[in-house]
Protein backbone atom coordinates (compact mmCIF):
# COMPACT_ATOMS: atom_id res chain seq x y z
CA UNK A 1 0.00 0.00 0.00
CA UNK A 2 1.44 3.34 -1.11
CA UNK A 3 0.05 6.66 0.05
CA UNK A 4 0.69 9.84 -1.89
CA UNK A 5 1.95 12.76 0.19
CA UNK A 6 -0.79 14.94 -1.28
CA UNK A 7 -3.36 12.75 0.46
CA UNK A 8 -1.82 13.62 3.83
CA UNK A 9 -1.96 17.33 3.00
CA UNK A 10 -5.59 17.01 1.97
CA UNK A 11 -6.34 15.21 5.24
CA UNK A 12 -4.66 18.00 7.19
CA UNK A 13 -6.88 20.62 5.55
CA UNK A 14 -10.12 18.73 6.22
CA UNK A 15 -9.30 17.44 9.71
CA UNK A 16 -8.03 20.85 10.89
CA UNK A 17 -11.41 22.35 9.94
CA UNK A 18 -13.23 19.76 12.06
CA UNK A 19 -10.89 19.20 15.02
CA UNK A 20 -8.86 21.70 17.04
CA UNK A 21 -5.17 20.78 17.48
CA UNK A 22 -4.49 18.72 20.58
CA UNK A 23 -2.24 20.41 23.17
CA UNK A 24 1.51 19.91 23.31
CA UNK A 25 2.66 20.42 26.91
CA UNK A 26 6.23 20.64 28.16
CA UNK A 27 6.46 18.67 31.41
CA UNK A 28 9.03 20.20 33.73
CA UNK A 29 9.09 17.35 36.25
CA UNK A 30 9.78 14.63 33.68
CA UNK A 31 12.27 16.86 31.84
CA UNK A 32 14.28 17.48 35.00
CA UNK A 33 14.17 13.79 35.93
CA UNK A 34 15.61 12.61 32.60
CA UNK A 35 17.88 15.51 31.64
CA UNK A 36 16.04 16.32 28.43
CA UNK A 37 12.99 18.25 27.26
CA UNK A 38 9.89 16.06 27.40
CA UNK A 39 6.68 17.13 25.70
CA UNK A 40 3.32 15.40 25.95
CA UNK A 41 1.13 15.42 22.83
CA UNK A 42 -2.25 15.12 24.50
CA UNK A 43 -4.47 13.26 22.06
CA UNK A 44 -6.46 12.16 25.12
CA UNK A 45 -7.77 15.74 25.26
CA UNK A 46 -9.65 15.43 21.95
CA UNK A 47 -13.48 15.24 22.19
CA UNK A 48 -13.56 11.42 22.24
CA UNK A 49 -10.37 11.06 24.31
CA UNK A 50 -8.35 9.55 21.45
CA UNK A 51 -6.63 10.27 18.12
CA UNK A 52 -8.98 7.85 16.35
CA UNK A 53 -11.44 10.59 15.35
CA UNK A 54 -8.83 12.00 12.95
CA UNK A 55 -8.72 9.03 10.59
CA UNK A 56 -12.47 8.42 10.84
CA UNK A 57 -13.24 12.05 10.05
CA UNK A 58 -11.11 12.11 6.90
CA UNK A 59 -12.36 8.72 5.71
CA UNK A 60 -16.04 9.63 6.10
CA UNK A 61 -15.52 13.10 4.61
CA UNK A 62 -14.45 11.46 1.35
CA UNK A 63 -17.56 9.31 0.92
CA UNK A 64 -19.89 10.10 -1.96
CA UNK A 65 -23.50 11.11 -1.31
CA UNK A 66 -24.61 7.61 -2.31
CA UNK A 67 -22.11 5.98 0.05
CA UNK A 68 -23.19 8.21 2.93
CA UNK A 69 -26.76 6.99 2.48
CA UNK A 70 -25.55 3.41 2.97
CA UNK A 71 -24.11 4.26 6.39
CA UNK A 72 -20.81 3.10 7.85
CA UNK A 73 -19.77 -0.06 9.70
CA UNK A 74 -16.75 -0.42 11.96
CA UNK A 75 -15.10 -2.91 14.29
CA UNK A 76 -13.45 -1.69 17.47
CA UNK A 77 -12.64 -2.38 21.11
CA UNK A 78 -13.52 1.21 21.93
CA UNK A 79 -11.56 4.19 20.63
CA UNK A 80 -12.08 3.63 16.91
CA UNK A 81 -15.75 3.01 17.71
CA UNK A 82 -16.07 6.44 19.27
CA UNK A 83 -14.07 8.06 16.47
CA UNK A 84 -16.34 6.63 13.78
CA UNK A 85 -19.46 7.46 15.78
CA UNK A 86 -18.28 11.06 16.26
CA UNK A 87 -17.43 11.54 12.58
CA UNK A 88 -20.65 9.88 11.40
CA UNK A 89 -22.67 12.18 13.63
CA UNK A 90 -20.82 15.20 12.23
CA UNK A 91 -21.68 14.21 8.67
CA UNK A 92 -25.21 13.13 9.53
CA UNK A 93 -24.96 9.47 8.58
CA UNK A 94 -25.79 6.20 10.34
CA UNK A 95 -23.00 4.30 12.10
CA UNK A 96 -23.01 0.68 13.24
CA UNK A 97 -20.17 -0.52 15.44
CA UNK A 98 -19.32 -4.14 16.30
CA UNK A 99 -17.50 -4.48 19.62
CA UNK A 100 -16.28 -7.63 21.42
CA UNK A 101 -18.26 -8.99 24.34
CA UNK A 102 -16.64 -7.71 27.50
CA UNK A 103 -15.62 -4.36 26.00
CA UNK A 104 -15.31 -1.65 28.68
CA UNK A 105 -18.79 -0.41 29.57
CA UNK A 106 -17.68 3.22 29.42
CA UNK A 107 -16.57 2.82 25.79
CA UNK A 108 -19.84 1.10 24.84
CA UNK A 109 -21.93 3.83 26.45
CA UNK A 110 -19.84 6.63 24.98
CA UNK A 111 -20.22 5.15 21.50
CA UNK A 112 -23.98 4.83 21.90
CA UNK A 113 -24.23 8.36 23.27
CA UNK A 114 -22.64 9.60 20.04
CA UNK A 115 -25.57 8.11 18.14
CA UNK A 116 -24.09 4.85 16.86
CA UNK A 117 -25.72 1.43 17.08
CA UNK A 118 -23.47 -0.95 19.02
CA UNK A 119 -23.51 -4.70 18.35
CA UNK A 120 -21.66 -6.84 20.88
CA UNK A 121 -20.28 -10.00 19.28
CA UNK A 122 -17.50 -12.51 19.92
CA UNK A 123 -14.60 -12.47 22.32
CA UNK A 124 -11.99 -10.86 20.08
CA UNK A 125 -11.53 -8.26 17.37
CA UNK A 126 -10.92 -11.07 14.90
CA UNK A 127 -14.38 -12.52 15.58
CA UNK A 128 -15.86 -9.04 15.18
CA UNK A 129 -14.23 -8.69 11.76
CA UNK A 130 -15.74 -11.98 10.66
CA UNK A 131 -19.17 -10.84 11.82
CA UNK A 132 -18.74 -7.56 9.93
CA UNK A 133 -18.08 -9.45 6.69
CA UNK A 134 -21.24 -11.49 7.19
CA UNK A 135 -23.28 -8.34 7.88
CA UNK A 136 -22.04 -6.60 4.73
CA UNK A 137 -23.15 -9.56 2.61
CA UNK A 138 -26.70 -8.93 3.80
CA UNK A 139 -26.65 -5.13 3.83
CA UNK A 140 -24.40 -2.83 1.83
CA UNK A 141 -22.46 -0.49 4.15
CA UNK A 142 -19.13 1.33 3.94
CA UNK A 143 -16.57 -0.33 6.15
CA UNK A 144 -14.25 2.00 8.06
CA UNK A 145 -11.17 -0.02 8.93
CA UNK A 146 -9.32 1.04 12.10
CA UNK A 147 -5.94 1.22 10.35
CA UNK A 148 -5.68 -0.63 7.01
CA UNK A 149 -6.96 2.22 4.85
CA UNK A 150 -4.97 5.04 3.16
CA UNK A 151 -7.61 7.60 4.12
CA UNK A 152 -7.58 6.56 7.77
CA UNK A 153 -3.77 6.57 7.89
CA UNK A 154 -3.68 10.02 6.28
CA UNK A 155 -6.11 11.28 8.89
CA UNK A 156 -3.97 9.93 11.73
CA UNK A 157 -0.94 11.59 10.18
CA UNK A 158 -2.41 15.01 10.97
CA UNK A 159 -0.90 14.57 14.46
CA UNK A 160 2.51 15.10 12.84
CA UNK A 161 1.47 18.27 11.02
CA UNK A 162 0.42 19.73 14.35
CA UNK A 163 3.71 18.70 15.93
CA UNK A 164 5.71 20.34 13.14
CA UNK A 165 4.03 23.65 13.98
CA UNK A 166 4.18 23.19 17.76
CA UNK A 167 7.78 21.94 18.03
CA UNK A 168 9.63 22.06 14.67
CA UNK A 169 12.99 20.89 16.05
CA UNK A 170 11.94 17.77 17.95
CA UNK A 171 14.48 14.94 18.08
CA UNK A 172 12.41 11.86 19.00
CA UNK A 173 8.73 10.92 18.81
CA UNK A 174 7.55 7.98 20.92
CA UNK A 175 4.23 6.30 20.18
CA UNK A 176 2.33 3.05 20.69
CA UNK A 177 1.65 0.53 17.92
CA UNK A 178 -1.60 -1.40 17.54
CA UNK A 179 -2.43 -2.02 13.91
CA UNK A 180 0.05 0.67 12.88
CA UNK A 181 -2.16 3.46 11.51
CA UNK A 182 -1.06 6.22 13.88
CA UNK A 183 2.67 5.52 13.77
CA UNK A 184 2.79 5.02 10.00
CA UNK A 185 0.85 8.25 9.51
CA UNK A 186 3.12 10.24 11.83
CA UNK A 187 6.25 8.70 10.35
CA UNK A 188 5.21 9.33 6.74
CA UNK A 189 4.43 13.01 7.36
CA UNK A 190 7.69 13.63 9.26
CA UNK A 191 9.66 11.93 6.51
CA UNK A 192 7.90 13.77 3.67
CA UNK A 193 8.37 17.11 5.45
CA UNK A 194 12.11 16.41 5.86
CA UNK A 195 11.95 16.38 9.66
CA UNK A 196 15.00 14.98 11.44
CA UNK A 197 12.84 13.55 14.24
CA UNK A 198 13.23 9.81 14.78
CA UNK A 199 10.14 7.75 15.49
CA UNK A 200 10.36 5.00 18.12
CA UNK A 201 7.34 2.82 18.85
CA UNK A 202 6.29 0.06 21.21
CA UNK A 203 3.70 -2.62 21.73
CA UNK A 204 2.52 -4.53 24.78
CA UNK A 205 4.70 -7.57 25.42
CA UNK A 206 1.59 -9.70 25.95
CA UNK A 207 0.45 -8.95 22.39
CA UNK A 208 3.37 -7.80 20.25
CA UNK A 209 2.99 -9.25 16.74
CA UNK A 210 3.95 -6.07 14.88
CA UNK A 211 7.09 -5.51 16.96
CA UNK A 212 8.03 -9.18 16.55
CA UNK A 213 7.47 -8.87 12.80
CA UNK A 214 9.49 -5.66 12.47
CA UNK A 215 12.39 -7.11 14.45
CA UNK A 216 12.42 -10.55 12.81
CA UNK A 217 11.76 -9.51 9.21
CA UNK A 218 8.86 -11.94 8.80
CA UNK A 219 5.20 -11.90 9.78
CA UNK A 220 4.64 -13.19 13.31
CA UNK A 221 1.01 -13.22 14.46
CA UNK A 222 0.04 -13.53 18.12
CA UNK A 223 -1.94 -16.53 19.32
CA UNK A 224 -3.52 -14.51 22.10
CA UNK A 225 -3.73 -10.96 23.37
CA UNK A 226 -2.66 -10.81 27.00
CA UNK A 227 -2.60 -7.14 27.99
CA UNK A 228 -4.87 -4.61 29.68
CA UNK A 229 -3.99 -2.14 26.88
CA UNK A 230 -7.05 -3.04 24.82
CA UNK A 231 -6.47 -0.17 22.36
CA UNK A 232 -3.38 -1.89 20.91
CA UNK A 233 -4.41 -5.52 21.36
CA UNK A 234 -4.15 -6.41 17.66
CA UNK A 235 -3.13 -10.04 17.16
CA UNK A 236 -2.69 -10.20 13.38
CA UNK A 237 -0.17 -8.29 11.30
CA UNK A 238 -1.09 -6.65 8.02
CA UNK A 239 1.77 -7.01 5.54
CA UNK A 240 0.98 -3.56 4.12
CA UNK A 241 1.17 -1.95 7.54
CA UNK A 242 4.40 -3.79 8.32
CA UNK A 243 6.03 -2.37 5.18
CA UNK A 244 4.77 1.14 5.91
CA UNK A 245 6.13 1.02 9.46
CA UNK A 246 9.42 -0.54 8.44
CA UNK A 247 10.10 2.49 6.27
CA UNK A 248 9.56 5.14 8.95
CA UNK A 249 10.57 3.67 12.33
CA UNK A 250 14.01 3.94 13.89
CA UNK A 251 13.20 1.03 16.22
CA UNK A 252 10.36 -0.85 17.88
CA UNK A 253 10.20 -2.50 21.31
CA UNK A 254 8.05 -4.48 23.72
CA UNK A 255 6.75 -3.00 26.97
CA UNK A 256 5.18 -5.11 29.71
CA UNK A 257 1.92 -4.30 31.48
CA UNK A 258 3.63 -3.55 34.79
CA UNK A 259 5.74 -0.86 33.13
CA UNK A 260 2.65 0.65 31.49
CA UNK A 261 0.87 0.65 34.86
CA UNK A 262 3.87 2.49 36.30
CA UNK A 263 3.66 5.04 33.47
CA UNK A 264 -0.08 5.60 34.02
CA UNK A 265 0.67 6.41 37.65
CA UNK A 266 3.57 8.71 36.71
CA UNK A 267 1.40 10.66 34.28
CA UNK A 268 -1.35 11.00 36.86
CA UNK A 269 0.99 12.24 39.58
CA UNK A 270 3.54 14.24 37.61
CA UNK A 271 1.46 15.63 34.73
CA UNK A 272 -2.15 15.39 35.99
CA UNK A 273 -2.87 13.41 32.82
CA UNK A 274 -5.22 10.43 32.61
CA UNK A 275 -3.92 7.95 30.04
CA UNK A 276 -5.03 4.46 29.07
CA UNK A 277 -2.46 1.71 28.63
CA UNK A 278 -1.61 2.57 25.02
CA UNK A 279 -1.46 6.26 25.90
CA UNK A 280 1.01 5.67 28.72
CA UNK A 281 3.17 3.23 26.75
CA UNK A 282 5.39 5.96 25.20
CA UNK A 283 6.54 7.10 28.65
CA UNK A 284 7.10 3.50 29.73
CA UNK A 285 9.10 2.82 26.57
CA UNK A 286 11.12 6.02 26.85
CA UNK A 287 12.06 5.19 30.45
CA UNK A 288 12.98 1.65 29.39
CA UNK A 289 15.38 2.91 26.70
CA UNK A 290 16.68 5.78 28.84
CA UNK A 291 17.69 3.34 31.58
CA UNK A 292 19.86 1.50 29.03
CA UNK A 293 21.40 4.54 27.33
CA UNK A 294 20.65 7.95 28.89
CA UNK A 295 23.31 9.67 26.77
CA UNK A 296 21.27 9.06 23.63
CA UNK A 297 18.52 11.33 24.91
CA UNK A 298 20.52 13.87 26.91
CA UNK A 299 19.37 17.45 26.17
CA UNK A 300 17.13 16.22 23.33
CA UNK A 301 13.55 17.23 22.64
CA UNK A 302 11.33 14.19 23.22
CA UNK A 303 7.65 14.00 22.23
CA UNK A 304 5.47 11.36 23.89
CA UNK A 305 2.21 10.84 22.01
CA UNK A 306 -0.45 10.22 24.67
CA UNK A 307 -2.76 8.62 22.13
CA UNK A 308 -5.77 8.00 24.38
CA UNK A 309 -7.25 8.42 27.83
CA UNK A 310 -10.30 6.15 27.74
CA UNK A 311 -9.29 3.96 30.64
CA UNK A 312 -11.77 1.57 32.23
CA UNK A 313 -12.40 3.00 35.70
CA UNK A 314 -13.12 -0.51 36.99
CA UNK A 315 -9.51 -1.42 36.20
CA UNK A 316 -7.97 1.82 37.38
CA UNK A 317 -7.52 0.79 41.02
CA UNK A 318 -5.73 -2.41 40.03
CA UNK A 319 -3.58 -0.57 37.49
CA UNK A 320 -2.57 2.03 40.06
CA UNK A 321 -1.79 -0.77 42.51
CA UNK A 322 0.51 -2.44 39.95
CA UNK A 323 2.12 0.93 39.27
CA UNK A 324 2.86 1.41 42.97
CA UNK A 325 4.41 -2.06 43.14
CA UNK A 326 6.49 -1.48 39.99
CA UNK A 327 7.89 1.76 41.43
CA UNK A 328 8.71 0.15 44.80
CA UNK A 329 6.15 2.25 46.64
CA UNK A 330 4.01 -0.70 47.67
CA UNK A 331 5.57 -3.95 48.76
CA UNK A 332 4.63 -7.19 50.48
CA UNK A 333 7.35 -8.67 52.70
CA UNK A 334 7.30 -12.13 54.27
CA UNK A 335 9.33 -12.63 57.46
CA UNK A 336 9.77 -15.96 59.29
CA UNK A 337 10.08 -15.33 63.03
CA UNK A 338 10.24 -17.11 66.38
CA UNK A 339 6.77 -16.80 67.90
CA UNK A 340 7.65 -15.13 71.19
CA UNK A 341 6.56 -11.94 72.94
CA UNK A 342 8.05 -8.72 71.59
CA UNK A 343 9.03 -9.99 68.12
CA UNK A 344 6.17 -8.27 66.29
CA UNK A 345 6.90 -5.09 68.26
CA UNK A 346 10.54 -5.31 67.16
CA UNK A 347 9.48 -5.59 63.51
CA UNK A 348 7.07 -2.67 63.62
CA UNK A 349 9.76 -0.65 65.37
CA UNK A 350 12.11 -1.15 62.39
CA UNK A 351 9.33 -0.14 60.00
CA UNK A 352 8.58 2.96 62.09
CA UNK A 353 12.23 4.02 62.35
CA UNK A 354 12.75 3.73 58.60
CA UNK A 355 9.58 5.74 57.95
CA UNK A 356 7.49 3.16 56.05
CA UNK A 357 3.75 2.80 56.54
CA UNK A 358 1.91 -0.44 57.37
CA UNK A 359 -1.10 -1.09 55.11
CA UNK A 360 -1.78 -4.65 56.24
CA UNK A 361 -0.23 -7.30 58.47
CA UNK A 362 -0.90 -11.04 58.73
CA UNK A 363 0.51 -13.10 61.63
CA UNK A 364 0.40 -16.72 60.46
CA UNK A 365 1.25 -19.63 62.77
CA UNK A 366 -0.18 -22.38 60.55
CA UNK A 367 1.92 -22.22 57.35
CA UNK A 368 4.03 -25.24 56.55
CA UNK A 369 7.68 -24.80 57.41
CA UNK A 370 7.13 -22.49 60.38
CA UNK A 371 7.64 -25.20 63.00
CA UNK A 372 5.93 -25.53 66.37
CA UNK A 373 7.51 -22.40 67.83
CA UNK A 374 7.66 -20.38 64.64
CA UNK A 375 5.37 -18.11 62.66
CA UNK A 376 5.36 -16.07 59.48
CA UNK A 377 4.53 -12.38 59.41
CA UNK A 378 3.48 -10.83 56.11
CA UNK A 379 3.50 -7.04 55.91
CA UNK A 380 2.05 -4.98 53.08
CA UNK A 381 3.87 -1.67 53.30
CA UNK A 382 3.88 1.75 51.67
CA UNK A 383 7.33 3.22 50.97
CA UNK A 384 8.70 6.30 49.22
CA UNK A 385 10.24 4.36 46.33
CA UNK A 386 12.99 1.94 45.41
CA UNK A 387 15.79 3.55 47.44
CA UNK A 388 13.58 3.75 50.52
CA UNK A 389 12.63 0.09 50.04
CA UNK A 390 16.30 -0.92 49.83
CA UNK A 391 16.98 0.89 53.10
CA UNK A 392 14.03 -0.84 54.76
CA UNK A 393 15.16 -4.31 53.64
CA UNK A 394 18.73 -3.61 54.73
CA UNK A 395 17.56 -2.69 58.25
CA UNK A 396 15.18 -5.66 58.49
CA UNK A 397 17.80 -8.17 57.42
CA UNK A 398 20.09 -7.17 60.26
CA UNK A 399 17.75 -8.95 62.70
CA UNK A 400 15.63 -11.00 60.30
CA UNK A 401 17.96 -12.21 57.51
CA UNK A 402 15.32 -14.47 55.89
CA UNK A 403 12.84 -11.70 55.15
CA UNK A 404 11.98 -11.39 51.46
CA UNK A 405 9.77 -9.45 49.04
CA UNK A 406 6.95 -11.67 47.81
CA UNK A 407 4.83 -9.46 45.48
Amino acid sequence: MKIDSQLFKKAQKIVSEAIDPSPLIHNEWLSNSYGCDIYLKLENMLPIGSFKMRGATFKISQLTAAEKKQGVLAVSAGNHAQGVAWAAKRFGIKATIIMPLGSPLTKIRNTENLGAEVILHGNSIEECFQHAQEMMKKKKMIFVHPYHDPLVIAGQGTVAYELLKQIPKMDFVFSAIGGGGLVSGIGHVLKSEKSKAKVIAGQASGCSPMVDTLNSGKIVNAEKGDTFADGIKVRKVSEDMWKLLDGVLESSHKVDDEKMAWAILQLMEKARVIAEGAGALPLALFDQLWQKNPKKFMNKKIVLVICGGNIDVNLLERIIDRGLIESGRKVTISIPIQDKPGTLHQLTGIIKNVGANVLQVVHDRDSSGTGITGAKVVFTLETKGEEHLKTLLKEMKKDFPLCQVVN
